[in-house]
């Protein structure tokens, strides 16, 4: 998945509803989970199967707790 239908701060066209930034703290990849802070430092557990591989560090896209595009860094601001 490109993530040129996601936005950061616009949303998402193909759902029509808002996608949030956050910043992969931890992965598990055999549940296909990553442990991911917004940027006022929030942690929430996302489904990353749609966006994987995914690595510590770098950002994501994340609608109803399903990463749906990766995103650029500077999106967790």
């Amino acid at each position: 998945m490109s993530g040129e239908h996601c936005h950061p701060t616009e949303g998402c066209i193909t759902c029509g509803d808002e996608a949030v930034a956050l910043a992969v703290l931890a992965v598990d990849e055999d549940r296909g989970l990553a442990l991911c802070s917004d940027a006022a430092g929030r942690h929430t557990t996302v489904e990353i199967a749609l966006v994987a591989p995914v690595r510590c560090g770098e950002a994501l896209l994340v609608h109803a707790g399903t990463a749906i595009a990766h995103a650029p860094e500077e999106a967790v601001a």
